[in-house]
């Protein structure tokens, strides 16, 4: 596994709990889940504007956008569902028992996905290994929650 994204990928799962808490606390201060989770993406939204402009990436033509096929949209709704539900959930659960239920679920997800060879993912049946993992951070979440 390249080093470089083994890394980067420890490093968005150390941010996504901070990333919960600065919403959660913008929604605080502007009294509206809904809102905080708009301006989160607004902002973001603008960052990957000044970076596409930066790095001189390509704008795709009007052509090329309406050749997309509809569903590949849904990654936005699905990344506002999941600001948003961090947003709410977060203050009544917990960071930490918040960030294991998210990675139960993109764990099981990822199985499914794998499994199937789903989104372009190259097969990767799921064996006993991986359930027994799965498994093992579902009780690591009872657990938490429990202690």
């Amino acid at each position: 596994m390249n080093l470089f994204f083994t890394f980067l990928a420890f490093l968005i799962g150390i941010l996504l709990p901070i990333q919960v808490g600065v919403n959660v606390e913008l929604a605080r201060y502007i009294n509206s889940p809904i809102l905080a989770a708009f301006v989160s993406f607004l902002v973001g939204a603008f960052c990957l504007i000044v970076i596409a402009f930066v790095v001189k990436s390509p704008f795709p033509t009007l052509g090329q956008i309406m050749s997309v096929p509809s569903w590949t949209f849904t990654g936005g709704l699905i990344g506002a569902s999941v600001v948003f539900a961090s947003i709410v959930a977060g203050p009544n659960i917990g960071a930490l028992a918040l960030v294991s239920l998210l990675l139960a679920g993109q764990l099981l997800g990822s199985v499914l996905i794998d499994h199937y060879g789903w989104l372009g993912f190259d097969v990767q049946k799921m064996d006993f290994q991986r359930l027994f993992g799965i498994v093992l951070l579902v009780g690591g979440f009872l657990l938490i929650r429990k202690y």
